[in-house]
């Protein structure tokens, strides 16, 4: 006879043992530290292991890899989230089909929401049929780990996990131990279900010569909620620049973007009758010389980012990696003349109308062109909502994941 859903699980026997997880200190702070344990429940399950699941943070790449899970896992099967970040109410409200279970408790609940970062959660429970989605590259390796405890523990493992690929991840780093161990976790091909956020991704890995037997590729949407404020009446734009300001990530060269803005205050007269804004990350203001200032807005709900987007002039987003990133797009679509970087096969002004590959990386190319595109707005404000997509794809409203049975039909075979 079954379990009643949300029962305990009875606990493993006596004999399995339970190694205790390594300290930190002076090791790597990215790794999963969480051990394995044995499990009582034998049933299939696929699991989603995210860095966090914070209501702060479930936008961009994280809402893409739980769009991902709700896709693959979405007929019924078991399934679990599990949090490398602490849990708080906000976030349990915001997963209502899902239960909290503590990571220490060996629960058969269909759908799990667990934290490994709460006290006590030094292991996890793992069965022979657990299957996972990795999302960043700690949380692969943490996979891949799980897989040879599996065939350790159980004499058999699931022979795949999914990796939802994002971006180039080693380049995250300096050449480092980080660097090393998120390049190697694209070297178990045969266990990888590759799932690439953008062909253009998918191309750049290609050309690293880095490719898996099974790959699948989807295309960047416009959030749902970004779609709908454009229903609503446009405000007047005004002479605002929007900086996307992400100063812990080199990858969005938030300095340049400063020096840029300083460049341009000194060479450009009319400079001084424009408000600068960074959103994205909260950071202290920043003096751009002559009297003007960067205010940091730090990161805004969807609704006051939209309002944000609707009533500004110019957008500038930086990203030094193959994946075109999302603010671009959005700001260009809602109605901002934006400047942005090529990067390899990468050039959104072939996305957009409004968009601008930048002609020089350095902070006069940067001033340069800031100063012709304000030029562009001064001489008709309706510019940017005149502006043409010329991606079509980017508005589809058909599901994003068409080979989610594929995946779910890999794993499940696995």
């Amino acid at each position: 006879m079954g379990r009643s859903s949300g029962s305990p699980v009875p606990a493993p026997p006596a004999h399995a043992t339970v190694p205790k997880p390594p300290s930190t200190g002076g090791g790597l702070q990215e790794l999963v530290r969480v051990v394995p344990r044995e499990s009582a429940m034998r049933d299939y399950r696929v699991n989603l292991v995210l860095s966090s699941v914070a209501a702060g943070s479930t936008f961009g790449g994280v809402q893409t890899a739980i769009d991902l899970f709700r896709a693959v896992s979405g007929r019924g099967e078991r399934r679990r989230i599990i949090s490398v970040e602490p849990l708080d109410a906000e976030t349990v409200t915001a997963f209502p089909d899902f239960h909290r279970v503590d990571a220490g408790d060996d629960s058969d609940d269909p759908s799990q929401l667990v934290s490994i970062a709460r006290p006590g959660a030094e292991t996890i429970p793992i069965g022979p049929r657990d299957v996972f989605i990795a999302t960043f590259w700690p949380t692969a390796a943490f996979a891949l780990d799980v897989c040879r405890w599996q065939a350790a523990t159980f004499g058999a493992a699931p022979g795949r996990f999914a990796y939802l690929i994002q971006d180039f991840e080693p380049g995250f780093y300096p050449r480092s131990a980080q660097h090393l161990l998120a390049r190697s976790t694209y070297d178990a091909p045969e266990s990888t279900i590759a799932i690439f956020n953008t062909s253009l991704l998918q191309s750049d890995f290609h050309d690293a010569g880095i490719r898996f037997p099974a790959e699948f590729t989807f295309e960047p949407r416009l959030s749902p909620a970004l779609r709908d404020v454009l229903a609503r009446p446009a405000g007047e734009r005004v002479r605002r620049i929007v900086a996307y300001g992400r100063p812990s990530k080199p990858r969005n060269a938030f300095p340049l973007i400063v020096d840029g803005l300083r460049a341009w205050r000194a060479a450009d007269p009319d400079a001084q009758r424009w408000t600068i804004v960074s959103a994205g990350e909260r950071h202290v203001d920043i003096d751009l010389g002559g009297g003007l200032t960067m205010q940091s807005l730090g990161k805004l709900s969807l609704s006051a980012y939209a309002d944000l987007l609707r009533t500004s002039a110019v957008g500038i987003s930086l990203m030094i990696s193959p994946h075109p990133s999302y603010p671009p797009l959005e700001m260009a679509y809602l109605g901002l003349l934006v400047l942005t970087n090529r990067f390899g096969g990468k050039d959104l002004s072939s996305w957009h109308t409004n968009i601008t590959s930048l002609g020089s990386i350095t902070e006069a190319g940067l001033a340069a062109d800031l100063t012709e595109t304000c030029r562009r707005f001064v001489i008709d404000a309706t510019v940017g909502d005149q502006g043409r997509l010329l991606r079509p794809d980017y508005l589809d409203v058909g599901p994003q994941f068409p080979f989610a049975h594929e995946v779910a039909e890999l794993l499940r075979k696995a």
